[in-house]
């Protein structure tokens, strides 16, 4: 694959800044750094939504933080406009770019909002597109019903409308791709799924850090779907202390909750994903009681530091964990069977083959190794002739 150069689509209204400054960036960078250094690719340019990422960027390369094939093609200041700039630079962006979309041999999405900029630059410049998803936006919006019907239905036309012009669609899990080709039809050699990747040389049991065996970690967002408050009802049953790490727009009533019912829980806000490894190892379980997942890669990267790990038993999580075998699924997202799983799990004598049976399940399938492997394999199918 000599020569071959990807243009990578942030999700609208993503920065290299914002990258930064949620901790996601460390985690983000790793798959097209890597495809670099294998030579699968010589050059990947990042399309963002940041008018000072070109800055952004040329700290962190003098930093070694950054690969020097990675260029940055952000967005012109002009669009600096609150809501409507955003939306109308995810128009122009194929245009304003065009230089680096002509140059470039395949182009991929990050998420699905924004993807039909990247359909344009297929369009423009008669570029093969991979239309890569982390999870499904309408199938989650669907099922946690958190914004209108009329908003709901506009995710979907994007979808349809991206899906249909991908030459390729990439989908973290099984249930996404059943649930696309059953919504929109598509065929199913047109879906392929590849699972969140996991830096395993980075994410690994550490003995040498000291346990605290009666607390239990919850890393992730601090939304609805996470179902926070059944978590922190059944902390308050185990005698154990839940440290919650993240931010989200229920951050203040979560933490009013827990005074209210005088829970043992931490609020340690949110940790880059370069010191997250370090903070895993210093707990023994981890807990996941959401409503519904994509591919988490949070649970996967507890997993991978060898962690006892509880879940709810809904999409997901059940395609990660086997409950009994490489974790433990509650039955129900309720209080009672959140506890229940906690107990289980918390009580088991077999702790160290628990732990040795999550880690190798990452190893065989959630690799960083693995899925830059899966993904060679697809960019490897197109040259800039290709449609």
């Amino acid at each position: 694959m000599n020569n071959n150069i990807l243009s990578l689509f942030f999700t609208r209204a993503v920065s290299l800044k914002i990258w930064v400054d949620t901790g996601l960036f460390e985690r983000e960078k790793q798959i097209y750094e890597a495809h670099l250094e294998a030579g699968n690719l010589q050059i990947v340019y990042w399309l963002t939504y940041g008018s000072e990422d070109y800055k952004i960027a040329d700290n962190l390369k003098k930093q070694g933080k950054l690969h020097s094939s990675i260029l940055i093609c952000q967005m012109p200041k002009i669009f600096n406009i609150p809501k409507l700039g955003l939306w109308l630079y995810s128009f122009f962006l194929p245009l304003i770019h065009r230089k680096a979309l002509r140059n470039s041999h395949c182009l991929k999405t990050n998420q699905m909002d924004g993807s039909w900029s990247a359909v344009l630059a297929k369009w423009f410049y008669k570029k093969p597109l991979i239309v890569r998803t982390g999870y499904t936006l309408s199938q989650l919006e669907n099922q946690l019903k958190r914004h209108s019907l009329i908003r709901r239905k506009i995710i979907e036309l994007i979808e349809k409308f991206s899906y249909k012009f991908a030459n390729i669609a990439v989908v973290a899990s099984q249930h996404n791709k059943k649930y696309l080709i059953e919504k929109y039809n598509i065929e199913e050699n047109k879906i392929q799924v590849i699972g969140n990747y996991i830096d395993t040389q980075k994410f690994f049991p550490d003995a040498t850090i000291k346990k605290e065996p009666n607390k239990i970690i919850f890393v992730g967002r601090l939304s609805v779907e996470k179902n926070l408050y059944n978590l922190i009802d059944a902390i308050t049953k185990t005698g154990l202390i839940l440290d919650i790490y993240g931010q989200g727009p229920l951050k203040e009533e979560l933490e009013s909750y827990t005074i209210k019912k005088k829970a043992k829980v931490n609020f340690m806000g949110v940790t880059p994903n370069s010191e997250l490894a370090q903070i895993l190892n210093r707990y023994q379980y981890y807990i996941l009681p959401s409503l519904y997942e994509g591919m988490p890669k949070t649970l996967l990267e507890a997993m991978a530091c060898g962690l006892v790990c509880i879940g709810t038993d809904v999409t997901g999580i059940n395609e990660v964990i086997e409950d009994g075998v490489n974790g433990y699924l509650a039955n129900s997202i309720d209080q009672n069977n959140l506890y229940k799983a906690i107990i289980t799990a918390t009580t088991i004598t077999n702790t160290s083959l628990i732990q040795e049976k999550t880690r190798q399940s990452i190893l065989k399938t959630y690799s960083l190794a693995v899925v830059v492997n899966k993904e060679k394999s697809i960019i490897s199918n197109y040259d800039c002739t290709d449609e």
